[in-house]
């Protein structure tokens, strides 16, 4: 059965929505390709390029591609099935706000940068864009909502109520699993169809530990003197 025979009539709407994915590595070249597949326009951002290290995990890269921008990478293979944006460019201070329009239905953050992930918890919570983070580090993943447009989304946590002060480990310090990166991206894009398509979505944050195969969901509270969402 396909997806959408499953979706019903929501899937209708998929179509017409436009989804903004910053960063094109293990997670995001998943995220792209299953949402590609199901005819959603995306619009992806990142300033890299194809190399050897990138081959066992991001599934839309190979040999050929070596040397090429990710975003083009990408883009070749998707358009096939969507309509495709790319931009190779870095999202900083300066280019956000021509890089992410605030009629973009929803932003999939894919990086593996906290600056970034500020960056975009402070533009989206300013422009009431509603956003998905995700994480995936060695054998621990993470996937949360973020809600910035509904109106319970002041008494809701952001990512720097979720983050605080922590820096953490990055996937390039100390690598992560090419099956993790595939495992957070599905949760990811199914949590996106799910909003896209106006179905109740997961308010809870997702943590995957591929040690033991265990799935938590965790209640992230809100900091009530955080300088972004209060």
């Amino acid at each position: 059965m396909s997806t959408k025979k499953v979706l019903g009539k929501s899937s209708e709407k998929l179509s017409e929505k436009k989804v903004l994915i910053v960063g094109l590595g293990g997670t995001g070249c998943s995220v792209a390709n299953l949402l590609a597949r199901l005819k959603i326009n995306l619009i992806l951002v990142d300033d890299d390029i194809v190399d050897n290290t990138n081959l066992e995990r991001q599934i839309l890269y190979y040999d050929s591609d070596l040397l090429k921008s990710k975003t083009e990478s990408s883009k070749e293979k998707l358009s096939e099935f969507a309509n495709i944006i790319s931009i190779n460019e870095r999202l900083s201070e300066n280019n956000i706000s021509k890089i992410i329009p605030t009629d973009i239905d929803l932003v999939i953050d894919c990086t593996d940068n906290i600056e970034t992930r500020l960056l975009i918890n402070k533009y989206c919570r300013k422009n009431k864009i509603d956003w998905i983070y995700t994480g995936a580090v060695h054998s621990i993943g993470a996937i949360y909502f973020i809600d910035n447009k509904s109106e319970e989304s002041n008494r809701k946590a952001c990512f720097e109520c979720m983050n605080g002060n922590k820096d953490g480990e990055t996937s390039c310090e100390i690598g992560v699993l090419n099956s993790l990166v595939v495992i957070v991206a599905s949760f990811a894009s199914n949590l996106a169809v799910s909003y896209l398509s106006g179905r109740k979505i997961e308010d809870k944050m997702l943590r995957i530990n591929l040690n033991d195969n265990s799935i938590n969901k965790i209640s992230v509270k809100k900091n009530h003197s955080c300088i972004v969402c209060n």
